[in-house]
């Protein structure tokens, strides 16, 4: 990765070209295209994960090759271990590694006061939530360790935040927790593992807008609360050589609230 100064934008960018990131979920009108589009922005070639969107995923995919980027798109349920091993061996065969590992999607919503919850939605939104993490880390560590570089991140909740679905907020502790217990030996072989902890973030109306805001258009300037794109750009960070010295990370996102 090199520094470059970026007339057009005004500011100094982080280029990764020689790095290949998968991300999760990047098909959906919210964080996870965000983020494929700004890795791919940086340079990275990206490998753009969905379960059932494929149109979008093309859609994706096809900007960044319009952009002289390489992206690949992969269909894949990366709840289960066999989704997670058929997103990881495509990716192998088209980029032959994979240096960055974005997890996105997670645990349904189910809002059910505690005296009336159902165990079994809470069961299936807690494995969701690890899941993912720990088929994708054991798929992905023996590369980053043989290449002494590697960088995991999870989108999750922030543990002093909560949603009004109690089975939510215990997945995503979960995932973060996870996460946490990993990073300090994974730190000994040069792999960073990193939480980015937003609430409820909006989607983007349009790929056009989640592109303007990618480019650092208007509309970036003028938003008026947390958007993607601002989680993108965490990540981004995170995945960049200024990130090279944070591990154990958990990057909360503040809100404006409503009156």
């Amino acid at each position: 990765m090199v520094l470059i100064w970026n007339e057009n934008l005004g500011e100094l960018i982080m280029e990764s070209n020689d790095k290949v990131a998968v991300v999760t979920g990047a098909a959906g009108h919210g964080m996870g295209r965000s983020i494929a589009l700004t890795l791919a922005r940086e340079g990275a070639s990206v490998v753009v994960n969905y379960l059932n969107s494929k149109d979008r995923a093309n859609e994706v995919v096809e900007y960044i090759e319009r952009n002289d980027g390489q992206a690949v798109a992969i269909q894949a349920n990366v709840f289960v271990k066999d989704g997670c091993e058929k997103l990881i061996d495509a990716a192998m065969k088209r980029f032959e590694k994979v240096d960055i590992c974005i997890i996105n999607p997670g645990a349904g919503w189910h809002m059910e006061p505690l005296d009336v919850f159902d165990p079994v939605l809470a069961l299936e939104d807690l494995i969701q939530e690890i899941a993912p993490f720990f088929h994708l880390m054991r798929l992905l560590l023996p590369g980053m360790y043989e290449r002494k570089w590697g960088r995991l991140v999870g989108i999750t909740l922030h543990p002093v935040q909560s949603s009004p679905a109690y089975s939510y907020n215990v997945g995503k502790a979960a995932r973060l927790q996870a996460m946490h217990l990993a990073y300090e030996e994974a730190w000994e072989q040069g792999v960073t593992i990193n939480a980015v902890a937003p609430g409820p973030v909006t989607h983007f109306d349009s790929f056009s807008q989640a592109v303007a805001h990618c480019k650092h258009e208007k509309e970036w300037f003028e938003r008026k609360d947390v958007s993607p794109q601002d989680i993108a750009e965490s990540v981004a960070f995170l995945c960049s050589e200024a990130g090279s010295y944070i591990s154990g990370s958990v990057i909360p996102f503040m809100f404006h609230k409503k009156k």
